[in-house]
């Protein structure tokens, strides 16, 4: 860890009414001492969340004039930062920001690093998740992982850093919460590894989450054998 602090990052945070808790994670994420461009994207929140963080010193916003969908939010700030190492997490604190030195530290050797709810953990109890949103990540987590021959345990998860080389060229289409497979499935197939390290998950505890899991789930099993039997196709011919 020895350094850290002169590492640089582009810190993607989707935001979706989040006022409760906006100024908490500036705060937190302020605290670590990092050098880190912090990109806020707005998905068009009718809560205080644009002026809130208008307050941040150092900061960009990026406004959404409608709900164009969490992978749009993403594939924006993307587009938009320009340092080296890229970093996403969720402005509701349920990834403790007080991670992202330790993403940055595993970002030196492994090009994309996921943080795992589920590393070590079998149990709904020790992830700190229902058991159905449990079983469905586990599902979702083993096909991925044997159809793009990957091993990370928890593909679902909502914080991750990645080398900016490992999006470039790529192509994102899916706008919404499906962006998540999307992204793992492309860069998988560019032949990058994820390495996950361990987190210690928290469910928020303001406002209501954004994701329909069930039905998310669902979706993501159909989208995970389109994309299988696709996206290599869709790299071969941006290489062209």
């Amino acid at each position: 860890m020895k350094g850290i602090g002169l590492h640089q990052a582009d810190l993607i945070i989707p935001v979706f009414n989040e006022a409760e808790i906006l100024e908490t994670f500036y705060r937190r994420v302020s605290d670590l001492g990092l050098n880190l461009n912090l990109i806020f994207i707005d998905n068009a929140s009718s809560d205080a969340s644009v002026a809130i963080v208008e307050s941040f010193p150092n900061a960009t916003l990026i406004k959404h004039e409608y709900n164009a969908g969490y992978g749009a939010s993403l594939i924006d700030g993307m587009k938009y930062g320009t340092n080296d190492n890229v970093i996403i997490i969720d402005a509701d604190c349920e990834y403790p920001p007080e991670v992202i030195p330790e993403i940055l530290a595993a970002l030196v050797d492994h090009d994309v690093v996921y943080t795992s709810r589920l590393y070590n953990r079998s149990s709904a109890l020790d992830a700190i998740m229902p058991r159905l949103k449990l079983v469905g990540n586990k599902i979702i987590s083993f096909l991925f992982n044997t159809l793009f021959r990957q091993n990370t345990t928890d593909l679902y998860t909502g914080c991750k850093g990645f080398r900016r080389q490992c999006i470039k060229g790529l192509t994102f289409d899916r706008m919404g919460f499906e962006h998540v497979l999307e992204f793992a499935c492309r860069i998988s197939m560019q032949g990058y590894r994820i390495s996950d390290i361990p987190i210690d998950y928290a469910q928020r505890s303001t406002g209501a989450s954004k994701m329909s899991h069930l039905s998310e789930t669902v979706k993501f099993l159909s989208l995970l054998f389109y994309f299988r039997f696709t996206v290599r196709k869709n790299i071969v011919g941006a290489r062209s």
